[in-house]
């Protein structure tokens, strides 16, 4: 680590011990005041900044106009601190007497980067993303709030590498592909823990819900030493909002021209000596929508209720436990405008009806050793899935208990090691060919890993893992990272990375295909693990103009990954069947991304610019073919203005997506054309504390016409639903508004 990075990293490390004791010591009951006040930077307010007392358990977060409010506040002397990512942090003395109300403005200076965002998905152990050996892109709360929407979903396509793949054009279930790789090769964790798995992969990433996210963090390439299977191409961990830092009231609600509503309400009030969110989303729409004509709707008509409550003990900086439960209901349907719940199940109306059922519980437990670092992670969850494609009966349940003990330790003064035990017992079934009795494993697994410190520009990261499949023994998962920052500060880092990666499948979420189309499914042999190689080069590059403070930040990386023992499904050796095997071959996956951001904190706009070009193909028996829905080349665009004067800010968030190689259908094009999508905002900030947002979602109304196979027959045998490459929702209008009242 270079001088430079370990100072900074020291300024911030001191930032968050002195935001951690501020909830360190009790305070009375009596003698209330309220501190209020604006935070800014050059007179320009500052957003979603974390205000708080030291030595106590009082803060807020500045709204959209910089101004935050903190009540019940004992007589005496208080210290105000305040922090927000790219700017050093602030810290006033404040004096209040019994019932008073004491205006306390604060001015921040912009810090040199806006990288230092603490992440722990690379590593395991908190790093900021500029020192991490691991490169980890991170989505803020304003990220997802500039594209309002009830599901992360749809906020995930904007982003760098990353495409939304619909695996059913009638019911919509659908993954995230990275770089592009199959949904199923990316796992996705909640607060750090692999609970959306396998079955839930399938509809249940539709039910998470950006207004209980605080950050998302995303990793491109294997991680599976530190997560294991399902880690294969990539993580996303959805990091879940602090009660400590949550509004104290908030809700928000919003409707769309298509017939979507949309309702969020939170509180977190302290009780005793712990903080609590407590959340509730409603999501309903039964407006059918059939803009091209096939007689099938064009969205899902669903019903969605998704509950959460977060429990955090301790400080910030020592955060004792957290425990986290969340329960998700939808009652979902796709089919043709005639079909009603009666029909579900009959062959005289096509529809595809799913009621979905699920329940999480996941905790981080901090043990009492003063002298040691150690953190137990655990999760339990149960999903229930009854579903009806058409007359064909679907129901598949699934249950995992997750535990994971990490001991973090160093070593002299260059070593940093982390050594970790997971115990994984899932069990599963469902009524496909491929599961034809209750499966129930035991998946033990033991990781070691070592970040060494080479000298002040070079740091080393070395990892492995084995973990015990009953039907494939151990199996082994390395990893070397390696950072160099040749010019002695954070200007420019390069990164290397090497790692395998591992998977065990499970047939339905491969394939959507084996369920909703008029094939019949064949497995024609016993099916291996995957399993894949993959070297990622990244370069980080600061570029200033005028000022230090404002500049450009571009990243470019290389990558490529190769493939073993793939589940391959074959379409054209049957027309009426899809046959799966492990792929006599292997698969790749390469290809170049670049990225583009704006870095200029106190500025009034934001830019942000990325494209990926990739090749991905498989070669079998010496011949090579494209992977489908793999696209050729994917740009983001995204790019913001606030009005400050006013409170008004516009955003805009784009994709450009290339062509791509699509299922073999008679009559059908086999390569997709270029498309984009485009949603702009407006969002009116008032001095009440209220929201009012208006957008326009795919302004220019692109919509993929033909995502059916034979819609005029559905329970024909030429039927299928795999053939979506393009929005099939066209342009629609959202009005919205959100309130929320700080601690």
């Amino acid at each position: 680590m270079s001088t430079a990075g370990f100072t900074a990293g020291a300024r911030w490390g001191r930032m968050l011990a002195v935001l951690g004791a501020m909830l360190l010591l009790p305070v009375g009951a009596h003698a209330q005041a309220v501190i209020a006040g604006r935070i800014t930077s050059n007179d320009l307010p500052l957003a979603h900044a974390q205000v708080g007392l030291l030595g106590s358990r009082f803060g807020a977060t500045a709204n959209s106009e910089g101004r935050y409010r903190i009540a019940g506040i004992p007589a005496g002397r208080h210290t105000l601190v305040v922090r927000l990512l790219g700017f050093a942090p602030g810290a006033r003395i404040v004096e209040v007497a019994a019932g008073d109300t004491v205006e306390a403005d604060i001015a921040l200076e912009p810090a040199a980067s806006v990288l230092d965002a603490v992440v722990t998905t690379g590593t395991l152990q908190e790093r900021y993303v500029s020192e991490s050996p691991v490169k980890v892109d991170v989505l803020t709360e304003r990220f997802l709030e500039r594209n309002v929407t009830n599901n992360l979903m749809d906020n995930l396509p904007f982003v760098t590498g990353l495409t939304q793949q619909v695996d059913c054009g009638v019911c919509f279930t659908n993954n995230i592909r990275i770089n592009g790789m199959e949904g199923p090769y990316t796992a996705v964790l909640i607060d750090g823990t692999p609970v959306m798995s396998s079955l839930a992969t399938v509809y249940g990433l539709n039910g998470l819900n950006p207004a209980i996210i605080q950050q998302v963090e995303v990793i491109k390439g294997p991680a599976s030493t530190l997560y294991g299977t399902e880690a294969m191409g990539g993580v996303i961990n959805i990091i879940t909002k602090d009660p400590r830092f949550a509004p104290r009231y908030s809700v928000n609600t919003f409707g769309s021209s298509h017939g979507e509503v949309n309702v969020d309400a939170a509180a977190a009030p302290r009780i005793g000596g712990a903080y609590t969110l407590i959340s509730g989303n409603l999501s309903y729409n039964d407006q059918f929508i059939d803009e091209n004509g096939d007689n099938f709707s064009d969205l899902p008509l669903n019903r969605r209720l998704s509950l959460f409550n977060k429990w955090s003990f301790g400080s910030a900086e020592r955060r004792t436990l957290d425990l986290t439960a969340r329960y998700y209901y939808e009652d979902r349907f796709g089919g043709t405008r005639e079909w009603t719940r009666d029909d579900r199940g009959s062959s005289e109306r096509y529809g595809e009806s799913i009621y979905t059922g699920r329940v999480e519980l996941i905790g981080n437990y901090r043990l009492p050793f003063e002298s040691e670092s150690a953190r137990l992670w655990f999760s339990a969850n149960h999903h229930d899935q009854d579903s009806f494609y058409g007359d064909q009966h679907y129901a598949a349940r699934q249950t995992v208990l997750f535990g994971q003990l990490v001991w973090d330790r160093t070593f002299g003064e260059r070593h940093d090691a982390l050594f970790g035990a997971t115990m994984r017992y899932q069990t599963y079934d469902d009524d496909t060919p491929a599961t034809r009795e209750d499966d129930r494993r035991w998946i033990p697994g033991v990781f070691v890993q070592d970040e060494v410190s080479l000298g002040s520009r070079l740091v080393g990261l070395g990892g492995l893992r084995i973990d015990h499949h009953r039907e494939h023994g151990a199996i082994l998962s390395p990893r070397l990272n390696i950072k160099w920052q040749p010019g002695g500060d954070e200007e420019t880092t390069i990164r290397l990375n090497a790692a395998t990666g591992f998977r065990v499948v499970n047939l339905f979420t491969e394939d959507h295909a084996a369920v909703t189309g008029a094939r019949r499914v064949v497995v024609s042999e016993a099916l291996d693990p995957e399993r894949s190689v993959n070297v990622t080069v990244g370069l980080n590059q600061h570029v200033h103009f005028g000022s230090p403070l404002e500049g450009l930040i571009l990243d470019l990386d290389a990558f490529h990954t190769r493939f073993s023992n793939k589940i391959q499904p074959d379409y054209e050796t049957d027309p009426n069947a899809i046959i799966y095997g492990n792929l006599d071959g292997h698969a790749v996956t390469r290809g170049v991304s670049l990225s583009v951001q704006l870095d200029a904190p106190t500025r009034p706009y934001t830019m942000a610019l990325g494209a990926t070009v990739q090749d991905v193909f498989v070669r079998s028996h010496g011949e090579r073919r494209a992977l489908e829905f793999a696209p050729d080349f994917q740009g983001t665009i995204s790019a913001g203005y606030a009005f400050r004067s006013v409170g008004l800010g516009l955003d805009y968030t784009g994709r450009i997506v290339g062509p791509m190689q699509l299922p073999t259908f008679p009559g059908r094009a086999l390569r997709s054309p270029w498309y984009g999508e485009h949603h702009v905002q407006a969002t009116k900030a008032f001095a009440t504390g209220v929201e009012v947002y208006a957008a326009v979602k795919n302004l220019f109304d692109y919509q993929q016409r033909d995502p059916l196979i034979d819609p005029g027959d559905p329970f024909g045998e030429t039927f299928d639903t795999f053939y979506v490459y393009g929005p099939v929702q066209g342009r629609r209008f959202v009005l919205g508004a959100r309130y929320s009242v700080g601690r």
